[in-house]
């Protein structure tokens, strides 16, 4: 299976989860890939998630959804509802002595709440939309 496709598929079961309410794994990623096959689907920057936020920006042109994007190893708790598009990319992680290949997610939705693990660098997260945050807590609200 292709790494598309096998990205396709694990972004279809995250959203059937999402929209039953149910939160996303901590550990969730798809099969593993060469890191050839990484830098050929790279479309992100690794070092400033808000890149990622524009995108979908761009895709949402009501400006109906929260945007949330995050590196797996950030994510502390996650809870998004009325999910309409979520998808992840496996890419080499910026600013590190020793980077490794890392799982990034984003996600557009309704409703929902984020709790970060680790620091609030762009490199770790990022969201645009209705919302209050409150230190790595972030809720955000219907738009």
């Amino acid at each position: 299976m292709s790494i598309k496709n096998r990205i396709a598929a694990a972004g279809a079961v995250f959203a059937a989860l999402a929209t039953l309410g149910v939160a996303l794994p901590q550990a969730a990623s798809a099969a593993p890939v060469s890191s050839d096959e990484v830098v050929s689907i790279a479309s992100l920057n690794a070092c400033d998630l808000r890149s990622k936020i524009d995108e979908i920006k761009a895709w949402d042109t009501n400006g109906q959804y929260n945007i949330m994007v995050w590196k797996e190893s950030a994510q502390g708790s996650v809870h998004l509802n009325g999910v309409v598009y979520q998808d992840h990319i496996r890419a080499r992680e910026c600013g590190k002595a020793f980077p490794q290949d890392v799982n990034y997610f984003w996600a557009a939705f309704h409703d929902g709440e984020f709790v970060l693990r680790g620091d609030g660098g762009f490199r770790n997260w990022a969201f645009h939309g209705n919302w209050e945050r409150n230190g790595n807590r972030v809720i955000f609200h219907g738009r």
